[in-house]
């Protein structure tokens, strides 16, 4: 007896466990898969597809009638190489590339003389990843190629499904109108930042009213043709995150479901507008324990444009975890006496960042320990050409005792390495800062967060509330807020490089979102206002 089919739309949001409960759904389908039908899951990187794949591998056996790939794939193999050739619209071999057609810009109709050349060029199988989806659409045209296709896949996933286009969707929704064939949608309405790839042209209802066409993800919550189901916890960030990122959400109010996170560490809007300070502020918050209560391992530093942290890429950040290593803090004294610098300028005199330094002191650690030919003396030259620095004499009439000094750095770690050097090592693989666009950072996840916008005007953008306003956004300007602030799980700062107005803070202030201004600056502005 044919198994019911139930077309559905689940709407995942941020942390919700988007990808435990699509392989959760697969594993289900491919225990009802017949031999003869395909179950195709269709992702939108390679990196996804790649994830999917391991994970499915590790509870059931991929069969050659499962097929995980992208959207572009997965349109080659069930569309255009079976039914391409045999409708003449490609030969037996494909070329897929991309390439720019410059139309005579005297043309009377571009338009109609750039498809020409395209069709030229798939006819001899070179093919754009853009065409591919157009190439689809037109042999979906055949009703014998259309009922062919139908009946070849009887379950079809759509991971991403906000980053599809409405070209896309009309593809996938083919299947479900073949009645034989089961549709699962799986997106995030408010992760819908891809929105400029379906360049969506504005309509007149009868009003003459302006129409924006909504994005299937969108519209479908209103329609009968697909069941709607909402994955409603967050297991990614803290309870104070989770409260913040829901002002901002059109279609889910998530529950806080990591209890494992306990800090309730407020999020910070940083009032500085320089970079600078707006990064040393972040350092220093991340290390304070009165706002971050445990000292963050991973960090993303966001922004709309790459340009952004162009001149910032080498963060002066210290780690000071309670468990922190009392093994580099020895050896971070020893190099500020050695090189006569201030501990907390280490990084900027020695030209490294945090973990470049580290691993550095793991060496020096490792000389100590396990050579044995060591030398007091032979190990001054060891550190300076391991930070390829040499040491300067001050001229000083108080001067560093190099020989001592020394000596007691190594009495300090002398057979203190041999127990924890591994659990180092591994601690220090996990202290890692990344600068990122926000479209980069989609689908990961750092525990602390900075995020900088370039002007009050995006930063208003990022923090619309309006859900009617949201939905309507094709700039995706408000959706890049909310995908920013979802990345962190326990640490989440903004901060915006031109002044924010009065409006703006109370807007912050009604978002329970904590001003910070920097000590010095506060100093300042008490004395301005005595004055």
């Amino acid at each position: 007896m044919k198994s019911k089919l139930n077309n559905s739309l689940i709407i995942a949001a941020a942390g919700s466990g988007k990808t435990t409960e699509l392989i959760k759904q697969i594993i289900q389908k491919v225990n009802k898969l017949p031999n003869d039908k395909y179950l195709a899951v269709i992702t939108y990187t390679n990196t996804a597809t790649n994830e999917i794949l391991e994970r499915l591998q590790k509870k059931v056996s991929i069969q050659p009638n499962i097929f995980v790939g992208t959207i572009h794939s997965f349109l080659i193999k069930f569309l255009i190489k079976p039914y391409g050739k045999v409708l003449g619209l490609v030969p037996n071999e494909l070329i897929i590339t991309d390439y720019d057609i410059k139309v005579n810009k005297s043309s009377k109709n571009p338009f109609i003389e750039k498809n020409m050349i395209v069709n030229r060029l798939s006819e001899k199988g070179v093919l754009t990843y853009d065409y591919i989806v157009t190439l689809s659409k037109k042999i979906l045209e055949n009703d014998e190629a259309k009922k062919r296709f139908c009946n070849r896949i009887r379950y079809l996933f759509v991971d991403e499904f906000q980053d599809s286009t409405n070209t896309q969707f009309e593809i996938f929704d083919t299947l479900r109108k073949g009645k034989n064939s089961e549709v699962i949608l799986v997106g995030d309405p408010e992760q819908r930042i891809m929105n400029f790839r379906n360049k969506p042209r504005k309509r007149k209802d009868s009003s003459g009213a302006k129409k924006v066409p909504l994005h299937p993800i969108d519209s479908l919550q209103n329609k009968k043709t697909y069941s709607i189901s909402k994955l409603n916890c967050n297991y990614r960030s803290s309870e104070t995150i989770v409260n913040f990122i829901n002002h901002f959400h059109s279609s889910i109010q998530q529950e806080w479901s990591n209890k494992e996170i306990t800090s309730k560490n407020p999020v910070m809007f940083i009032q500085s507008t320089k970079l600078k300070s707006i990064i040393n502020d972040f350092n220093n918050l991340c290390i304070n324990s009165n706002y971050c209560k445990t000292v963050p391992k991973t960090r993303f530093f966001l922004a709309y444009e790459n340009k952004v942290y162009k001149n910032y890429r080498k963060v002066d950040f210290n780690h000071k975890s309670k468990e922190n290593l009392p093994l580099f803090t020895s050896i971070f004294e020893y190099l500020s006496a050695f090189y006569n610098i201030k501990k907390d300028q280490l990084l900027f005199a020695l030209g490294l960042e945090e973990i470049e330094l580290r691993k550095k002191c793991l060496l020096l650690l490792f000389e100590i320990n396990y050579n044995i030919d060591f030398d007091f003396e032979d190990f001054v030259s060891f550190v300076e050409t391991t930070f390829n620095r040499k040491r300067e004499e001050t001229g000083e009439e108080v001067k560093f005792n190099i020989k001592d000094r020394t000596k007691r750095l190594v009495e300090e770690l002398s057979n203190s390495m041999s127990d924890n050097y591994e659990d180092m090592a591994k601690e220090l693989k996990e202290y890692q800062d990344s600068f990122l666009t926000i479209h980069k950072s989609k689908g990961l996840q750092a525990d602390a967060v900075l995020v900088v916008a370039k002007n009050e005007k995006e930063l208003l953008m990022w923090l619309e509330d309006d859900k009617e306003n949201r939905l309507l956004d094709q700039q995706d300007n408000c959706r890049l807020g909310y995908v920013a602030f979802s990345r962190p799980k326990e640490f989440l700062c903004i901060a915006c490089l031109t002044p924010v107005g009065k409006e703006t803070v109370e807007k912050l202030n009604t978002f329970n979102v904590n001003l910070f201004l920097q000590l010095e600056e506060q100093e300042q502005l008490s004395l301005k206002n005595m004055n």
